[in-house]
């Protein structure tokens, strides 16, 4: 089959460069994607737009072949089912389409300080799994290939709403919060630090939650327990071999939010790219907030104090990331000290996780 300048014959993608006929395998190529230069509406002279396929090897060259928009995509189409396991698209932190994880996201297309870009489908954050339809669960196992669950939430949380199990999937409970330490505190508190959705702990709750939250932020760094666990989270990822990895907490927005932060430090994504990938939890949990705001207007209860309880509840703010560097500063003084004594990452882990997730 002929795709523009290439052709896909037995197995093998074959292109000319500088006059010399290249054949590369299809199994050899890690990711595919459609690249699109050209129309820029703000653009005085509007140009026409130019679409590239853009295949990344095992062996980390990257190739741009220019083709029509349908060449591509059946291109596309074709060479996943010559191999499978090659990651298409550019999700850039996006969510995966999935019917009842409103908060699943797929860290791939990233991009580093130094030019590089996470592997898609092969690092995910989440929220708990426990509504997981069974559709979610087969493209997750079929389409994402997922391998490994790591589950950050506490044993109560973990018991109230438990993963879904699917075959062949390997678990890890990697509780974030002491259970010990946080059984001395008042019920309602425990439940908003457990990032719990029982409404009526919420309502009862006469502190200031966002406070709340945002000292837990600081705790994360701050309480040996938390430090050990956020280690042994990177190690499971450092030991992590084929397929993808999620992680969850309840909503997927804090816990979550952390080890993420922490991780795309690790892999080398500018700060920016990290606040953004943090923020975009509001979107992806608008739908349950709102749904909890009509709950609350239904039952007479959307006073202004509960309506801002349970909006902290599902949004989070740029300040409680700021707060989480300023406690890594505080207490390492900078984040690569806090990766090698913290975390227990030194330069040569830091360089096999990047080799490992990055291309």
């Amino acid at each position: 089959m002929r795709y523009g300048k290439i052709r896909i014959e037995d197995g093998n993608l074959i292109f000319l460069r500088h006059m010399i006929q290249n054949n590369l395998p299809c199994r050899d190529i890690v990711w595919a994607y459609i690249h699109r230069e050209g129309e820029n509406a703000e653009a005085a002279v509007k140009q026409m737009i130019s679409n590239y396929l853009v295949i990344i090897t095992r062996r980390k060259k990257r190739y741009r072949f220019e083709m029509t928009e349908h060449e591509a995509q059946d291109c596309l189409r074709l060479l996943k089912i010559l191999n499978p396991d090659m990651a298409t698209g550019f999700p850039r932190g996006g969510r995966l389409p999935l019917l009842n994880l409103p908060n699943t996201r797929d860290l791939g297309a990233l991009a580093t300080k130094d030019g590089r870009h996470i592997i898609p489908r092969r690092l995910f954050r989440s929220g708990n799994l426990y509504h997981a339809s069974l559709q979610d669960q087969n493209l997750l196992l079929e389409d994402y290939r997922l391998k490994t669950v790591i589950d950050l939430r506490d044993q109560t949380e973990k018991k109230e709403k438990p993963d879904a199990v699917m075959k062949g999937v390997e678990y890890y409970h990697i509780p974030m919060i002491d259970e010990e330490t946080v059984a001395d505190m008042p019920e309602s508190t425990l439940g908003i630090l457990q990032g719990s959705t029982r409404l009526r702990q919420i309502l009862e709750y006469d502190g200031d939650i966002e406070a709340l939250i945002g000292k837990q932020y600081e705790n994360f760094v701050k309480d040996q327990y938390s430090v050990k666990q956020c280690a042994r989270f990177m190690d499971v990822l450092f030991h992590h071999d084929n397929g993808a990895v999620l992680w969850h907490c309840s909503l997927g927005k804090d816990r979550v939010g952390v080890m993420t932060a922490l991780l795309l430090c690790v892999l080398g994504v500018h700060r920016d790219e990290i606040r953004e990938d943090f923020m975009r939890s509001n979107i992806c949990l608008a739908g349950e907030l709102d749904y909890m705001l009509r709950y609350l207007e239904a039952n007479k209860l959307d006073s202004i104090d509960n309506v801002n309880k349970v909006s902290a509840l599902f949004k989070v703010k740029e300040e409680y990331l700021d707060r989480l560097f300023a406690a890594i500063y505080a207490e390492y003084g900078k984040v690569e000290r806090f990766l090698r004594r913290g975390l227990y990452l030194n330069p040569k882990t830091v360089s096999d996780m990047q080799n490992k997730y990055l291309i």
